[in-house]
C-alpha cells in the first residue's frame, strides 16, 4: 500500500497525481508531508512538486471537459477539507476514464456530485467574503481588512476587490492562514505576516494601528446600523442564516464603539 506525500502546494498535489498515472501505482492515501502517518504495512513515496507535470495534469483534464475541470479542481483544493487530496484524485480519475465531455454534469457519479457540492461551498464562502469584508484605514494610509474564512478563498477574492476599490490601496488578510492580498493601485499580490508592510504593526496583523479619523467613521457606521434596526421586526433565525455568527468578529456593526 502506497502513501504519496507532497509539500502541501497545489502543484505538489498535481505532481503526485501525475506520478500515480506514470507509475500505475495506486495510492491508499495522499497527504502533505507534515501530516503523514505510516504503519509498517505501508510505503511512503515523497513527490517533489514539478510545475510541468502539474500543468500536464490540468491540461489533460481541461481537454476532456471543454476547459472546465482545472478551475474546479483548484477550488476543491482551496476547500482544505479532510482527505481532499484523495477526493481530487478520484474526481480526476473519473474525468480521465470518461469518454464524455459532459462528464461534469453526470451527478449520478458520486465523485462528480461531491466536486459540485464543494464548488458550491466555495462559491458561497466567496460571496460571503464579498459581503462581510470590513476595511479600516491604518496609520500607513492603507485600507486593511482581517478575515477568517472557513475555506482558503483568498486567491479567489482579488478580481472582485480590484474592480470595486480600484482607487485605493488595500490589504485583505486571512488571520487563520497568515497571508493575504495587497493591492497597491497597480497590481494585486500575495502578502505574508513577515512582509515589510507590517513593520509598523508587527505585533499583530489582525489589528494594525488605525488612522486618526478611522474611529470616528466606525462610530458613525455602528450608530447607523443601530438606527435602522427595527426591534419589532427582529428575526434572529433569519439574521443568522444570512450573517452567521462566525463572521461577526471583524464586523464593526457587531461591536458598537462606546
Amino acid at each position: 500500500m502506497i502513501i504519496y506525500t507532497y509539500d502541501g502546494s497545489f502543484e505538489g498535489l498535481l505532481s503526485c497525481i501525475f506520478e500515480i498515472y506514470r507509475t500505475k501505482k495506486l495510492p491508499v492515501s495522499i497527504s502533505p508531508q507534515s501530516y503523514q502517518q505510516i504503519n509498517l504495512l505501508e510505503e511512503a513515496v515523497a513527490i517533489i512538486a514539478h510545475e510541468d507535470n502539474a500543468e500536464r495534469v490540468l491540461a489533460g483534464i481541461d481537454a476532456r471537459t471543454n476547459g472546465q475541470a482545472a478551475t474546479l479542481v483548484y477550488k476543491m483544493f482551496l476547500s482544505e477539507l479532510p482527505s481532499i487530496e484523495m477526493t481530487i484524485y478520484q474526481f480526476i480519475d473519473v474525468i480521465i476514464k470518461s469518454k464524455d465531455a459532459s462528464v461534469l454534469e453526470n451527478f449520478a457519479n458520486p465523485f462528480v456530485l461531491q466536486a459540485s457540492q464543494i464548488q458550491r461551498m466555495i462559491h458561497r464562502e466567496v460571496h460571503r467574503m464579498h459581503a462581510f469584508v470590513r476595511f479600516e484605514k491604518n496609520s500607513q494610509g492603507i485600507f486593511y481588512a482581517a478575515i477568517e474564512p472557513d475555506f482558503n478563498v483568498i486567491p479567489l477574492l482579488g478580481d472582485h476587490f480590484e474592480r470595486r476599490y480600484a482607487d485605493q490601496s488595500w490589504i485583505i488578510f486571512d488571520t487563520k492562514r497568515d497571508y493575504g492580498l495587497y493591492y497597491d493601485l497597480n497590481e494585486t499580490r500575495f502578502v505574508f505576516a513577515d512582509d515589510p508592510l507590517f513593520d509598523q504593526d508587527r505585533e499583530t496583523c489582525a489589528a494594525p494601528r488605525s488612522c486618526d479619523r478611522e474611529t470616528t467613521y466606525q462610530t458613525l457606521w455602528a450608530n447607523y446600523f443601530q438606527s435602522v434596526n427595527i426591534a419589532a421586526r427582529k428575526n434572529v433565525k433569519l439574521h443568522l442564516r444570512h450573517m452567521p455568527r462566525r463572521y461577526w468578529k471583524y464586523l464593526v456593526e457587531k461591536h458598537p464603539l462606546s
